[in-house]
């Protein structure tokens, strides 16, 4: 088979994988897509149309305040925002149902032991179909990043650079279970909300899932904004000092980046040591590049109401949490401020698909690889 053909089967497959993404493995949570689809007021920008109908006139004034501060659109909402592929739950809920869960399995099978007990907890939470759709996911991102990668400028990143970054995405799986024992060495996550890049001492790298995060993110666009943050670590700053590796785009990036006050300016900050934000906000930004993708792809289908919500779901769990059992960790991450409307809020895409204006002359720049390049 040519070089050519397992491209194009691969492409071919992977738009498979999105198809399948939000509208197989969710078709519980597309309850509202008709209603939702008849609103194409905010599309138009119409406001002869938005006073006729005060749905629309409602979801106009909330894009707008969205182009204003996305962070106030995402977390200052109350309530579960529903887009047409599922919602975003506060993360102790999904913990909660793990746990329930795993005490029901105990209370049933006293006589089990701790390994038996989680092996049936897996097959409850990791169950078939929502490993597939958290793998579709997946799949979808690490295509994507592999194309993204792709598209940069020769003079940006050359083909040897692109070829490196490449294949530490590739040389990333997802590692969900089964079977049980590819957790044994760390078994609290099959009730943990936690998603998260890891190296081992052998210098292989792997992505884990927290069994909790199965029940708390339903909307396709806050899997893949969540793939593409932890899968972007794999080809972040600090992974690639830890190789060595040093990239003048990268150098770029970092400086805009402060320049900007993405990253924090600490006196006691360590870069890729202590108090440092740096690989975080790569991820973050990465992830806005990738999200943005799928936010384009799905704004053929759909518009309006549908659009926001969609972009909304997307970060809706980068927000301080209302249990207060958990707080922001702003050593290593920006602030949720930050995160949410500096980083993914400022991306161009984004702010198209949402109908914003350009940005005004002067204000804050979005970094780039070829910001300040002379």
């Amino acid at each position: 088979m040519t070089p050519n053909y397992r491209l194009l089967i691969s492409a071919i497959c992977i738009s498979f994988a999105v198809l399948l993404g939000y509208r197989v493995f969710a078709p519980e949570e597309r309850d509202q897509t008709t209603s939702i689809l008849s609103s194409s007021a905010l599309a138009s920008r119409d406001p002869a149309s938005a006073a006729k109908n005060p749905d629309d006139r409602s979801t106009i004034l909330e894009s707008l305040s969205a182009c204003q501060n996305l962070y106030q659109t995402v977390c200052l909402k109350k309530g579960i925002t529903r887009d047409p592929t599922g919602s975003v739950r506060p993360d102790i809920d999904g913990e909660r149902e793990a746990l329930r869960l795993y005490e029901d399995i105990i209370q049933k099978h006293p006589d089990w032991t701790s390994a038996q007990v989680d092996e049936e907890l897996i097959k409850q939470i990791y169950t078939p179909r929502r490993r597939a759709r958290i793998e579709s996911a997946y799949k979808w991102v690490e295509y994507t990043i592999e194309r993204w990668i792709d598209r940069q400028p020769k003079d940006v990143l050359d083909p040897l650079e692109k070829k490196l970054l490449k294949q530490r995405v590739r040389k990333t799986p997802l590692e969900p279970p089964p079977p049980a024992d590819v957790y044994a060495d760390e078994p609290e996550l099959l009730t943990k909300n936690d998603v998260f890049y890891e190296r081992l001492t052998d210098g292989k790298t792997r992505l884990r899932i927290g069994g909790a995060y199965f029940f708390t993110s339903k909307s396709w666009f806050n899997l893949v904004f969540t793939m593409a943050h932890e899968l972007a670590h794999a080809i972040d700053p600090c992974e690639l000092r830890n190789l060595q590796v040093s990239l003048p785009a990268y150098d770029r990036l970092k400086a805009c980046f402060m320049k900007s006050g993405l990253i924090a300016a600490r006196n006691d900050r360590s870069e890729c040591g202590r108090n440092d934000q740096l690989s975080e906000t790569f991820a973050d930004w990465v992830a806005g590049q990738i999200t943005a993708e799928a936010l384009k792809s799905f704004a053929l289908e759909f518009r309006g109401q549908a659009l926001l919500d969609a972009a909304t779901n997307a970060t809706r769990d980068l927000c301080e949490q209302d249990d207060g059992a958990t707080e922001s960790d702003t050593e290593f991450h920006p602030a949720p401020e930050i995160r949410i409307d500096r980083i993914f809020g400022r991306n161009p895409t984004v702010r198209k698909i949402l109908g914003c204006k350009p940005p005004e002359p002067g204000s804050a720049e979005y970094c780039t690889f070829e910001k300040d390049r002379k």
